[in-house]
């Protein structure tokens, strides 16, 4: 099938599409004698450049394209919709491209230099190459100022240690552009409201026979700077906050020169109000020296409610949830963001034998407060105003009603959350608390199942068991990505992902202080119930090379360990790893890969013993963009689980130093992404490599003995994997 079709697209022609006496363009050079500028350098000058390639090969938008005929009708405009037309040489944008090359040189110091270009031809096709000259680059031999204002003049002198410009750097003109807007940044931040960018003017002496340019700074006019008199806060409409909560998080006080960064930050500081849709600052003089700052806030919708409806078939047993949402962002008249949502699940079960219940019900209630400002005891609001920190609390009930048992979970954290800066995030959880209860467990169920796992260390048995988990954490979140960014040019940035949490320590000291009894396993409790203990570490790092607006590399790494300790016989299921599925090693489905070499008894997917304690993984993925908004991905996958402890009921499972690298599973394969700017929907397919759980040639490497059925896991998922 992808055969003819891939002939199909070979095969038809361009040149039915091009006009006559009319060249395709089909390749563009860059050759620089200097390698200060290169090829990539200049490609942001280019007026015209050919079709797009697919994975650097094959231009399929082109051929997509050339497929439709010459008539207008439905099927030639679809083709040429989804494809890309001919790009026809013409000698007006390579003229144009020569320019622009040169002016790019120029405005990067390279006075003199000299650009041609070459165009040849072959048949019905045109390739252009750009011969760069940049010859000598002029650099700055001394900077100086000068102005009217002698104030104005000393007040940028003195800052003149951040300058941009000093002696030895190239004469670029872009550096001379963000030199002017520094300066007005900080004449504007020490009380000169009034000054402009045209104020400021660069005058540039080259001498005939060097390469050194001195420069000068002009100021010009005469200026006063301004002090905030008053500050007065107003609401468009009826008053929907607390005035006191807009001046603690103002950052303009009365007898402040003005700053137009602590406007900035006055902004930034109200956007974090979910009551507040929009801000408006402003400002009238009241005298020579002296200005009257207005802010002035809109109000946003107080309320909304939403309904999700979804059907599930979970190996032909259907049913469906519902989940109803209900949002306050402005609980307390402080811009408190209030959700409250209930779910609910149904879902017929006809597979399970000898059980008096047929169906699976669900049902909970999830609340979460959030604060905009931190919370701390004895600390007042205008002490903590200008925090960027925010305070969450959650509260979440769940009951999973099933005819092997009813579990119920009750949770509850505080957490605060804060934005160092516009790229790093922090959350610390103060405290979370999980009270888990099983209190109905099926007679046939503990008989035929439970009581099959005789070891008093079982996994099985243990997540069946009741439990109360009290944690505390640190999370940290950092993205170098550019807000602006060149897609046409090569750039990289990465992402760090890094976090701790630990559970139990408190509650074991307490049980220690006050001597309390281990129950037959050895266990403290509290309430009568068993409490968890735990230390987990865990660490991911994402690097992402944008190559050219079509192409990129994407390298992921993460790992963790999670140890259970003290009180505990180990890890509660909600904090263990699994391996599988569409965000991991994706030659195998959801929670069947691991822990180590384990094998399930019957070959069926177990999701409580294919769990571990430690985790690892990497991939390396390469995304082209297809067509349209179509992306597609090549990618492999390598990773596993492993256990801290050797358990019974997970042979084969234990991290072992002189072990461990020899159980890593990889896989590969390609997938297609439906890029839709707010959404990305992932179609994956992934193949076995190297599958740790055997050890016969024939079985362990796949990629040299592959069996589509036995080796291919499909993934559809919303997202990127990582």
């Amino acid at each position: 099938m992808l055969i003819p079709a891939a002939l199909l697209l070979a095969s038809c022609s361009v040149s039915k599409h091009l006009p006559d006496n009319a060249y395709l363009l089909d390749k563009v050079k860059v050759v620089s004698n200097d390698k200060a500028y290169s090829s990539s350098d200049a490609q942001s000058n280019l007026r015209q450049t050919p079709n797009t390639r697919i994975l650097g090969l094959f231009r399929w938008p082109l051929r997509i394209y050339c497929l439709a005929g010459t008539s207008d009708n439905f099927v030639n405009r679809v083709l040429q919709e989804r494809g890309e037309a001919p790009r026809v040489y013409s000698a007006e944008s390579t003229a144009e491209s020569v320019s622009g090359i040169r002016n790019d040189l120029v405005s990067k110091g390279y006075l003199k230099a000299n650009v041609e270009s070459v165009t040849t031809t072959k048949g019905r096709k045109a390739t252009v190459t750009y011969f760069v000259e940049p010859k000598e680059l002029y650099t700055i031999r001394k900077v100086q100022y000068r102005g009217e204002d002698r104030a104005l003049v000393d007040c940028v002198r003195a800052d003149s240690i951040h300058s941009l410009l000093h002696p030895g750097v190239a004469f670029d003109k872009s550096l001379l552009s963000k030199e002017r807007t520094r300066i007005v940044d900080y004449l504007h931040d020490n009380g000169y409201y009034s000054f402009q960018k045209d104020y400021v003017t660069f005058i540039a002496d080259t001498a005939r026979l060097s390469t050194e340019v001195d420069v000068t700074i002009s100021l010009r006019q005469q200026f006063r700077t301004y002090t905030i008199d008053s500050v007065h806060y107003e609401f468009n409409g009826a008053p929907f906050m607390r005035e006191r909560l807009l001046s603690s998080h103002s950052f303009i006080r009365p007898g402040q020169l003005y700053s137009a960064s602590r406007v900035r930050k006055t902004y930034n500081s109200y956007t974090r109000f979910g009551a507040v849709k929009y801000t408006n600052i402003s400002f009238d003089t009241t005298s020579d020296s002296t200005l009257a700052c207005h802010v002035a806030v809109s109000p946003a919708k107080r309320m909304s409610t939403n309904l999700e409806l979804d059907g599930t078939n979970t190996a032909g047993d259907l049913g469906m949830s519902a989940a109803l949402s209900f949002t306050n962002r402005n609980l307390f008249k402080g811009s408190e963001l209030m959700t409250l949502k209930l779910r609910g699940a149904y879902e017929t079960i006809t597979q399970l034998q000898d059980y008096s219940g047929d169906h699976y019900i669900e049902y909970g209630a999830d609340l979460s407060l959030n604060f905009p400002k931190l919370i701390l005891p004895f600390v007042g609001d205008e002490t903590l105003g200008h925090s960027k920190a925010t305070t969450q609390l959650d509260l979440q009930w769940n009951s999973q009603d099933r005819p092997e048992f009813v579990r119920r979970v009750l949770s509850g954290a505080w957490s605060y959350l804060w934005n160092a800066n516009s790229y790093t995030q922090h959350k610390f959880d103060l405290l979370g608390v999980n009270f888990v209860s099983v209190p109905v467990k099926d007679q046939y169920f503990i008989d035929h199942y439970l009581n099959q796992y005789s070891s008093r260390n079982s996994i099985m048995k243990f997540n069946y068991e009741d439990l109360f988990i009290a944690r505390t954490g640190y999370s940290f979140y950092h993205n170098s990505q550019p807000t602006v960014v060149d897609r046409s040019r090569m750039f990289a940035y990465y992402s760090v992902r890094a976090g701790i949490e630990t559970a139990g320590n408190v509650l074991s000291l307490l049980s220690r202080s006050f001597g309390a009894q281990k129950d037959s396993l050895g266990q403290y409790r509290v309430g009568g119930i068993a409490y968890a203990q735990y230390v987990k570490a865990d660490f991911a790092w994402t690097t992402n090379v944008n190559i050219n607006e079509y192409n990129a590399l994407v390298a992921h790494f993460s790992t963790g360990i999670a140890y259970p300790y003290g009180n505990a016989r180990m890890l509660p299921f909600e904090k263990r790893y699994y391996a599988g599925g569409a965000n991991s090693v994706r030659g195998w489905s959801l929670r069947s890969l691991g822990p180590g070499t384990y094998v399930t008894r019957d070959g069926t997917i177990d999701y409580i013993n294919q769990s571990g304690d430690v985790k690892l993984f990497a991939s390396v993925e390469y995304r082209p963009h297809l067509f349209w908004k179509v992306d597609g991905a090549l990618f492999v996958d390598a990773g596993n689980i492993w256990t801290i402890y050797d358990y019974d009921d997970q042979p084969g499972g234990q991290f072992l130093r002189d072990q461990f690298w020899k159980q890593i599973a990889v896989a590969y394969g390609a997938g297609m992404r439906l890029n839709l700017g707010f959404i990305v929907v992932r179609f994956d397919g992934g193949m076995k490599a190297v599958n740790p759980a055997y050890s016969g040639k024939k079985y362990h490497y796949p990629v040299l003995y592959p069996n589509f059925k036995r080796d291919f896991a499909w993934h559809f998922a919303v997202g990127y994997p990582f």
